[in-house]
């Protein structure tokens, strides 16, 4: 849920919102997570590109070495390359590699997002679409802000395209 893989170009998106690490225990977790993760994609590919989120992460303080470290051996054993986010870089990165993916049609777009299909996306509609179409977490203040006005087919790709750059 939180990682999504890409076979085609061997690239793992890793979605760290609302993880928090608050001692080494947590960080042995995590580590092994996902390692846990990773080894089959590594072992049939090799080392993967990955790009990670880190907003909304916790790490408590004075666990930064501990921290590194775990990640440091991870990296060793199966990163190709790693690209490190937080906030709209993810989401941009993550549209342009979704959008080179999934050509989207608004039209098919919208009647997928508009469950009851009765020509309204209903806040509750987006958040689940967004999450199902690009694998994203809209907090209520994004929500909120995205859902000023009714969303119909008219606005649709705007409110999308707003949602994805913000």
């Amino acid at each position: 849920e939180r990682c999504t893989y890409h076979d085609d170009d061997h690239l793992l998106f890793i979605d760290l919102f609302g993880v928090s690490l608050q001692n080494s225990e947590d960080i042995d977790w995590f580590s092994r997570s996902l390692d846990h993760i990773l080894q089959p994609i590594t072992k049939n590919k090799g080392p993967v590109d990955i790009i990670a989120s880190y907003d909304g992460f916790d790490l408590r303080s004075g666990l930064e070495e501990s921290y590194a470290n775990a990640l440091k051996d991870l990296e060793q054993r199966h990163y190709k390359s790693v690209k490190r986010y937080s906030g709209s870089a993810f989401r941009q990165s993550l549209l342009r590699k979704k959008s080179s993916i999934e050509p989207w049609n608004a039209n098919v777009m919208f009647r997928s997002f508009d469950e009851n299909s009765n020509g309204v996306v209903s806040p509750e509609e987006l958040l689940r679409g967004v999450r199902k179409s690009f694998g994203l977490r809209l907090k209520q203040g994004e929500l909120d802000a995205l859902c000023k006005e009714e969303i119909t087919l008219r606005n649709f790709s705007e409110v999308i395209t707003k949602c994805l750059s913000d």
